[in-house]
């Protein structure tokens, strides 16, 4: 198996690295890496090892539109990003009696 990463995109704060790998068999395995560097959380990353295909570039077209999406279902789930039924402390307040 040969691997030899040809692309990266930006997208959104995210790097997408294109792994797409070539198998012992000629076939090639959609491969691509989500990376991303959040503000004092460190770096995180997500790996997305796809179907295999006879065409190298319908695999890697493939790994790209599949970060792709996986960007997008992401958008909105920060996990410190408040609660939409969040209410500041002088808010609450307020209600108690």
């Amino acid at each position: 198996m040969k691997i030899k990463q040809r692309s990266e995109d930006v997208r959104k704060d995210y790097v997408i690295s294109d792994l797409t790998s070539r198998l012992d068999d000629g076939r090639y395995r959609a491969r691509a890496a989500v990376t991303r560097a959040a503000a004092g959380n460190g770096l995180s990353q997500r790996f997305l090892d796809l179907e295999t295909f006879t065409n190298e570039a319908d695999a890697r077209q493939r790994a790209i539109s599949a970060a792709q999406a996986w960007i997008e279902g992401e958008q909105g789930r920060d996990p410190l990003g408040l609660p939409t039924g969040f209410l500041s402390l002088p808010e609450v307040n307020r209600f108690r009696t």
